[in-house]
């Protein structure tokens, strides 16, 4: 048995809190609540137990953010399908992840995908190529439940690979 540590990176109210719920619990609730400071959640997947940092989505401004991110073994940057200026700050979530640990694996989830958005392939192609370090781009929805297993556990293989 051995544990690691994931971090959840994206602007406020993206779903960063509905993820890790609907992975760790299998539900999902439409009461919003914000997440202050940080949360951690913990799940076992095989040997594996992964501690999973959620960081409130105005951190990134805060001289503790960095603080947060060390140690992390991996990162999912998570995006709002309908709100563009998420979608803009996945590369500089990518940036700062990369600042405090240069060699973890990033994946990136395109969250709301249950909701009508206009994402095409040329945009999800022009993600995937942001940074070698992305190893998965996937449209998630916490409230369906849509590729939120997939995404964690896409992590979680990289990952063990690398710890073995």
């Amino acid at each position: 048995m051995f544990s690691y540590k994931i971090v959840l990176v994206g602007n406020f109210g993206v779903g960063k809190t509905s993820l890790i719920r609907r992975f760790v619990e299998n539900s999902f609730s439409e009461e919003y609540l914000s997440t202050i400071g940080v949360s951690i959640s913990k799940k076992t997947l095989g040997d594996a137990t992964i501690m999973i940092w959620d960081i409130e989505g105005h951190t990134e401004f805060k001289p503790i953010y960095k603080q947060y991110l060390l140690g992390a073994k991996g990162f999912i940057i998570v995006a709002d399908l309908l709100r563009e200026e998420s979608m803009d700050a996945i590369e500089n979530h990518i940036k700062l992840s990369r600042e405090v640990v240069q060699d973890a694996p990033v994946c990136i989830a395109l969250n709301k995908s249950d909701m009508p958005h206009t994402l095409d392939d040329e945009k999800l192609n022009t993600i995937q190529n942001l940074s070698p370090a992305v190893i998965k781009v996937l449209k998630t929805s916490a409230k369906s439940g849509d590729a939120v297993e997939e995404l964690f556990l896409a992590l979680n293989e990289v990952i063990c690979k690398q710890l073995s």
